[in-house]
C-alpha cells in the first residue's frame, strides 16, 4: 500500500473547496465590515438617546417653547426651550448636537454646556403649537449608513413626543 491521495479524493476536495471558501468569505466579511459598522451605529444611537434624555428633562421643566429669542429662531436646525430662569437652545451643527444656555437678552455669547457627536445621525424636531404657544416637541431620530451597493439605510429609528409640563 502506498501512502497518498487518490484522484477521486483530490477531485472531491477540489469540488468542495469553493463552497467552503464562499462560507468563509461571508464570515470574514461579517467580522471585518459588519461588526464594526454595527458598533458605530450603536454608539451613535447611544449618543442620540443621551441627548434625548437631556432634552426630555429640559422640556419637562419648561415654561414654554418660544418661536424666537434674541435673534435665534426655532427651525429645522434649532430648538428653543424656555425655562424659569434661562432659555435652552439645541442646535444641529457640524455633525453634532449642541446644547447651549441663554441667560438673558443682554448676553451675546451663549455658553455651550453639552454636545453630542452625531456624524451619521439625523434628528428632526417639530414644535406643536396652539395659538402660537408651543406645548410639545415631536423628535424623530435615526442613524444613516451606507450598505453594499451604496444605498443609504436608516437604522435605530426612534420617535419621541415630549410635552411641556406647564400646559
Amino acid at each position: 500500500m502506498r501512502k497518498g491521495f487518490t484522484i477521486v479524493e483530490m477531485l472531491i476536495v477540489i469540488m468542495v473547496l469553493p463552497f467552503v471558501m464562499i462560507v468563509l468569505d461571508g464570515l470574514f466579511r461579517t467580522l471585518i465590515q459588519d461588526i464594526p459598522r454595527s458598533h458605530r451605529i450603536v454608539q451613535e444611537n447611544t449618543s442620540l438617546l443621551s441627548m434625548l434624555d437631556q432634552m426630555q428633562k429640559d422640556i419637562g421643566k419648561a415654561k414654554g417653547l418660544p418661536e424666537s429669542f434674541n435673534g435665534h429662531t426655532t427651525n429645522d436646525e434649532m430648538l428653543l426651550i424656555e425655562l424659569a430662569d434661562s432659555l435652552i437652545c439645541y442646535q444641529l451643527k457640524d455633525e453634532k448636537i449642541i446644547r447651549r444656555t441663554l441667560k438673558d437678552s443682554q448676553q451675546s455669547n451663549a455658553l455651550e454646556q453639552s454636545s453630542w457627536p452625531a456624524p451619521h445621525a439625523k434628528v428632526q424636531w417639530k414644535v406643536w403649537r396652539k395659538d402660537k404657544n408651543g406645548y410639545a416637541v415631536d423628535v424623530k431620530t435615526y442613524v444613516e449608513h451606507k450598505v453594499r451597493g451604496g444605498h443609504l439605510q436608516e437604522k435605530m429609528a426612534n420617535s419621541h413626543l415630549y410635552f411641556v409640563d406647564a400646559f
